[in-house]
């Protein structure tokens, strides 16, 4: 028979709770309500170029796109303040950078945004320096 030892000591490393799940849900959210709204933008964009300014925020306004990025930017929003609500805002808000992350992979896997190198270099210091805070901090502020 093989037998398996459980420790009672807690495990160093990552440990995921509700608000780090929230803050997960956040940046997701976020990011994914962007691309909605790009995606409605983008529809509406080629039938309003001549309307006045106003006419055009209403076109843009009534794409399904855009009011549902917005509803699930809305969500994420709240997912996020569940978050700050139990961690500390220094911990977290860094963490949003990652937001570049996705919506730089979305726009260009959705709309085949060319994405130069320069940018992806930029991202991938955005992500180091997220990895080297996270390092720092546990953030911990229940």
């Amino acid at each position: 028979m093989l037998e398996t030892k459980i420790s009672s000591r807690p495990r160093a490393g990552l440990r995921i709770g509700l608000a780090e799940v929230a803050l997960l849900g956040s940046i997701v959210f976020a990011a994914s309500g962007h691309l909605l709204i790009k995606e409605g933008l983008n529809v509406a964009a080629s039938a309003t170029m001549r309307e006045a300014i106003g006419l055009r925020i209403l076109a843009y306004l009534s794409q399904p796109s855009v009011f549902l990025g917005l509803c699930v930017y809305g969500i994420g929003t709240l997912a996020w303040i569940f978050a700050v609500s139990k961690r500390e805002i220094s911990y977290l808000f860094p963490l949003t950078a990652l937001n570049y992350v996705v919506v730089a992979f979305g726009g260009r896997l959705l709309f085949g945004e060319s994405i130069p190198l320069k940018r992806w270099v930029g991202i991938l210091v955005v992500v180091c320096g997220v990895v080297l805070m996270n390092r720092s901090s546990e953030g911990r502020a229940e």
